[in-house]
């Protein structure tokens, strides 16, 4: 059974990370990814590529983002609204890994 670190959790959605499988959970939306830390990180990465990349549009509301996941039939679409909550979202739970690896390193017991 998994234990679970919260690296990110608010009212739009969840980052977290098992202890002993070390898969992710994304949960933003209506979805919920799984990830192993590979597509994890490919994620993370297509993530940040779409928003960088994105045109805006006149409603940052209008659903026009698509979103592939590690299942190749199934994608998300987004809005920009809502792909800069994803990519916010995402950066704070890099910040918190980021911040307990520095921790550990002066306490490595933990």
């Amino acid at each position: 059974m998994c234990q679970f670190k919260h690296w990110f959790f608010d009212e739009s959605g969840y980052v977290v990370q098992c202890e002993k499988c070390d898969y992710f959970q994304v949960s933003f939306g209506t979805t919920i990814l799984t990830l192993d830390t590979n597509n994890y990180k490919t994620f993370v990465e297509l993530v940040t590529v779409k928003r960088s990349n994105h045109v805006s549009m006149n409603n940052p509301n209008t659903k026009c983002i698509i979103m592939p996941t590690p299942c190749s039939s199934i994608n998300t679409i987004l809005s920009e609204a809502e792909l800069d909550t994803l990519y916010h979202m995402l950066c704070e739970a890099d910040t918190e890994m980021q911040t307990q690896q520095l921790i550990s390193l002066f306490n490595p017991t933990s």
